[in-house]
């Protein structure tokens, strides 16, 4: 989320998705003491689940203020998102704050006696690093729906925006899936879905300003989600799952995105190079549309 300036206090939001379970967020940093951050946490209007906390001792209002300060939380019923809001009491530039969010493990791992044995079917893993195909079908603001079965959409710098669109795994394997979720401008953040369903508003002249992406399942740490956003005439990022990502100033539209899921293996796949520099790969016009 973009940040906020008020006299000396600035304050900085995010949001991070999580998966029913136990987990332990932690004040990992020492800033100086003449430049407190504070780390609140609360439930974000993202997701179907819900999320309790329980503070520890000189813990009050989900505040975490000092090194150590902890917060267990509990998340039932779904996937739920936390919003992240730090208060800097100050105007200067500090190193960035650390918090450690650490899920409780629950598996048969935690047995002192516990030998490591396969409980999914091995056809279920991956074997080579190759990306997954990835379908983005996308309504853009003046060219109309298009299909790219090479994982990518729009064009950086380009005056014309993405107003919603939708994303398919042909081939999902068993055990991850794929969430993500938007903000549409002048609208606050929508639902999460799973693939093959459309967020945003279609026809409707109004760009997308922030977009979350996160794998789930329980096969999700044998995939890698990787990608590139670009947010009107800024330069592109690389995706962080688990976060909204937006513009310089959380205004500017999705002029352009590329996803991919690749395989982890022992070796390390290449970095995620830009589709836009490939002239070869081509994205579909499959229904015109009109100028907003």
């Amino acid at each position: 989320m973009p940040s906020h300036t008020l006299d000396g206090l600035k304050i900085s939001s995010r949001v991070t998705l999580l998966e029913p379970g136990m987990y332990i967020f932690r004040y990992a940093s020492q800033p100086p003491a003449d430049k407190p951050v504070c780390i609140a946490l609360q439930q974000a209007p993202l997701g179907k689940g819900s999320i309790d906390f329980f503070p520890a001792e000189g813990v009050s209002k989900n505040m975490l203020t000092k090194l150590g300060d902890t917060i267990v939380a509990r998340v039932k019923a779904g996937v739920t998102t936390v919003l992240i809001t730090e208060y800097h009491m100050f105007d200067a530039v500090i190193d960035p704050v650390d918090l450690r969010i650490d899920r409780i493990d629950t598996s048969p791992a935690i047995m002192r006696t516990f030998a490591v044995v396969a409980t999914e079917p091995a056809q279920a893993l991956p074997t080579d690093a190759t990306p997954l195909p990835v379908t983005i079908t996308a309504h853009m603001q003046q060219t109309g729906e298009v299909v790219s079965a090479h994982g990518y959409v729009g064009a950086p710098n380009s005056n014309e925006f993405i107003e919603c669109f939708a994303i398919d795994l042909p081939n999902k394997p068993v055990g991850v899936d794929l969430l993500y979720t938007c903000m549409v401008a002048g609208s606050g953040p929508s639902r999460n879905v799973s693939t093959g369903t459309t967020v945003g508003a279609r026809g409707q002249g109004l760009p997308l300003i922030c977009v979350g992406f996160s794998l789930v399942g329980p096969l999700r740490k044998h995939y890698e989600l990787t990608g590139l956003l670009a947010f009107g005439s800024a330069e592109p990022q690389r995706l962080v799952t688990n976060q909204m990502m937006h513009g310089p100033t959380g205004n500017e539209p999705l002029v352009a995105l590329h996803l991919a899921v690749t395989p982890v293996t022992k070796m390390n796949a290449a970095r995620l190079k830009s589709p836009w520099e490939n002239s070869a790969s081509q994205q579909n016009t499959i229904a015109a549309g009109q100028t907003a």
